[in-house]
């Protein structure tokens, strides 16, 4: 598992629910792309940086665009900033070795 800073170009016609950037753990960028689909329900706006494994503990409150002022929890898989993830990981059935992740991932019923 990796955390990853994910920043967003937003300045299309992407709604405003969609962050400028967030801060999700999964096990490749990939994964975190698809865990931010299914939190936000809707096509991800273009990458425009990645950082991998950043390091949280110079994490200054309300610097981040959003400013909110506190994390969720980086060690979880899922988001966890915008602060998401504080009740705990992502359920099983949205992680990649359950066996209808596939489906609940392309709302379809299999590869």
């Amino acid at each position: 598992m990796h955390r990853y800073w994910l920043y967003f170009d937003i300045s299309a016609s992407y709604p405003r629910a969609w962050p400028p950037v967030a801060g999700v753990t999964g096990h490749d960028v990939d994964d975190c792309v698809e865990i931010l689909r299914h939190r936000y329900g809707m096509h991800v706006p273009p990458v425009t940086k990645v950082v991998e494994d950043p390091d949280l503990t110079d994490f200054q409150p309300g610097a981040l665009p959003g400013g909110w002022t506190t994390l969720g929890v980086p060690v979880w898989r899922g988001v966890w900033y915008p602060p998401e993830n504080i009740t705990g990981p992502e359920p099983p059935e949205r992680q990649r070795s359950h066996p209808r992740w596939w489906a609940l991932a392309t709302n379809s019923d299999g590869p």
